[in-house]
């Protein structure tokens, strides 16, 4: 195979004149064409075939194949649109069970044709994402036949998230190619723990379901999942080698030989954990895996090393022992932990205890005891002493990013070190908290069987998170979690009626209709109207009062009733967000004098947050707006204006004259 796509500028040329479809289609065919393609003929297949490896595929399908009939021979073969399909695409979805058909004979799969749909696929994405970008009518459903593509698109959305700012809508192709790729993320994430509902509490696929966390935090980054169990795979290999005599251990020597190396190699724990304990990354498998340092809480340093155990062989599960998880390691059928035969099938000489977090020596099941009984737990403390399952060990990990979360609300005043524990490998620090509590809530709903009485003790929340700032995931609820909801409310025979946030049908159908509404056109008709509106859509803005920094995204001139408010907020709760409220104001009332204009703002986390006028400080200094706002700002601008220290708008449906 091809090492690139240099060639010889002799045959780029020879390629290029004969590719012409116009030169093709005409009659009589000019006398040097006639030679160019003379040339061509005498030319053997082998040869040819090497030149097409090069070739953009595009052309090949446009034009080269379209000159005789020996050229779409040549062109059609399976081994050049295997190339094809390897170096053009990176990304695959599940469905197409591409890396068996790399296995297969070349002859037995379709390659070009499957080349052709991977390539539909992508023209089919743009077609949707211009339309995501141009209108606000719709735009939910675009986003969802985007998602619905899944990781055939992958590729393409990626060069979308870092198109040039060149670009005349940089910031809004950046933003909307950001969300899609998330939600197919995500999707992957809800998908797996979606299958452990309805079937067995299990011990298998804890590597996925705690990766499972980190695709809520993904980006454009690739630590998915695939690179989770690669690399778990690649550490168990490299354990091997190092220790070519594992095999002739005994169960107890094995246990303690794997946690000592993951100590020794720092892939286990974390430095100075009375500063770093609450750090978000730190509850994630995937960054521990690649950050160069591995931090990681003890569940998650028990769960590689569980992880990395199953695939030496050893019989291994995490302990959801209180506020801090351990590892267990059973000996095999028949034998103790020490290699001697025994009758015993859960005796204290078949299992032993491990703190891959914080010790490289055996934890006694005595002194787990001792614990339990300090910390208050006098009965059914053998519960804590056996192997936990998957469900329960997600479930830990998204108490511990809840947790993580409440310590970094409590930080009033060290913005820094909030910044530090919310900052993962990519995204920014804000955002990122907000998908891992998100994550947390999904995790909750999924793993928790429909059959409990509290399955929906979060639900409210849920919905009201999901609606507020993930409405791009409507698809994923209406495929994973209605059904679930459906059994809940089916298994409670005297339910009450759920209304609201409560009911996810009234919420999806809720954004479904907020989808498909006619935008409310706002116009600056009179000297009065530009005169009381002093300022525009995307200007940069200092609030007075409270000093954050917000983007314009909306106006009205007399009051705010006509504010294109948030659908998830009322009136009094957008002033709470963040404004002075005067619940004097109406716009019945005659007895006021002449009423306030308003603005709507864009913040990293809120979309709509009113502003009064008088508070509006503008700011010309680019240097001073936040990084994670220029993210954000694409959901309603095309680009920023440096010059002016203005974002270009993209509702112009709304506000036609800014």
């Amino acid at each position: 195979m091809p090492p690139g796509r240099a060639t010889s500028s002799g045959h780029m040329f020879l390629i290029g004149q004969s590719l012409s479809r116009s030169s093709l289609s005409k009659a009589p065919v000019p006398r040097r064409d006639y030679a160019m393609r003379s040339s061509l003929e005498d030319i053997p297949d082998e040869i040819i075939r090497h030149i097409l490896l090069y070739l953009p595929p595009e052309h090949t399908l446009e034009s080269f194949q379209l000159i005789a009939r020996r050229y779409h021979h040549l062109a059609s073969e399976p081994l050049l649109w295997r190339w094809h399909c390897r170096s053009s695409f990176r990304f695959w979805d599940p469905k197409h069970k591409f890396q068996e058909k790399l296995t297969a004979l070349a002859s037995s799969v379709d390659w070009k044709g499957l080349w052709i749909t991977r390539k539909r696929a992508n023209n089919r994405a743009a077609r949707l994402l211009d339309g995501v970008i141009s209108t606000k009518v719709g735009q939910l459903k675009r986003l969802q036949g985007i998602c619905e593509l899944g990781y055939d698109v992958k590729d393409y959305l990626l060069e979308q998230c870092h198109v040039d700012e060149t670009a005349e809508d940089f910031l809004a192709r950046r933003y909307y190619a950001n969300t899609a790729l998330g939600s197919i993320h995500r999707s992957v994430a809800v998908d797996l723990w979606s299958r452990y509902q309805g079937r067995a509490l299990s011990s298998e696929g804890l590597d996925t379901a705690l990766g499972a966390f980190d695709m809520f935090v993904l980006h454009d980054q690739e630590q998915d999942l695939d690179y989770i169990v690669r690399t778990l795979d690649a550490l168990a290999e490299q354990f091997r080698v190092e220790h070519p005599t594992f095999e002739n251990l005994s169960t107890r020597e094995k246990a303690l030989c794997l946690v000592r190396w993951l100590r020794a190699n720092h892939l286990t724990g974390m430095e100075h954990p009375e500063i770093n304990y609450r750090n978000l990354r730190n509850c994630f498998i995937g960054h521990a895996l690649s950050e160069e340092t591995h931090p990681s809480l003890p569940i998650i340093s028990s769960a590689i090393f569980t992880c990395i155990a199953e695939r030496l062989g050893l019989i291994a599960f995490c302990l959801a022992f209180p506020s801090h998880v351990h590892a267990a390691v059973y000996a095999p059928p028949g034998k103790d932990l020490d290699g001697e035969d025994t009758d015993e099938t859960d005796g204290e000489k078949k299992r032993m205890c491990l703190d891959p977090y914080g010790s490289d020596q055996e934890v006694t099941l005595s002194d787990l005891r001792l614990r339990l009984v300090e910390f208050g737990w006098a009965q059914g403390t053998e519960a804590f002493l056996r192997p936990s399952p998957v469900p329960i060990i997600v479930q830990r990990t998204a108490q511990n990013i809840r947790a993580t979360r409440d310590t970094v609300q409590n930080l009033t005043d060290n913005d820094i070190l909030g910044s530090e524990m919310k900052r993962l490998r990519s995204g920014h620090p804000g955002l990122n908290m907000e998908a891992a509590e998100y994550a947390s809530m999904w995790a909750e709903l999924l793993m928790k069987q429909t059959t409990s009485f509290h399955w929906d003790s979060n639900l409210d929340s849920f919905l009201r998170k999901f609606a507020i700032s993930w409405s791009e995931d409507v698809w994923i609820v209406r495929k994973y979690l209605a059904p679930l909801y459906d059994k809940f409310v089916a298994s409670q025979p005297h339910s009450r009626l759920r209304q609201g946030w409560e009911n996810v049908h009234e919420i999806l159908a809720m954004l479904a209709r907020l989808d498909n509404r006619i935008p409310e056109v706002s116009r600056r008709y009179t000297e009065d109207i530009s005169t009381r509106v002093r300022y525009k859509i995307g200007q940069v803005f200092r609030h007075r009062r409270y000093g954050y920094i917000g983007i314009i995204n909306g106006w009205a001139a007399k009051g705010s009733y006509s504010l294109p408010m948030p659908h998830y907020l009322n009136a009094a709760e957008a002033e709470e967000e963040g404004d002075v409220y005067d619940p004097t104001e109406s716009v019945h009332s005659s007895r006021m004098g002449p009423q306030r204009t308003y603005y709507t703002c864009l913040r990293p986390t809120v979309d709509r947050l009113r502003v009064a006028q008088e508070n509006v400080v503008i700011v010309t200094d680019p240097s001073v707006i936040p990084d994670e706002l220029f993210f954000v700002a694409g959901k309603f601008f095309r680009r920023f204006d440096p010059d002016t220290c203005t974002f270009v708008s993209n509702i112009r449906e709304y506000y036609p004259d800014d």
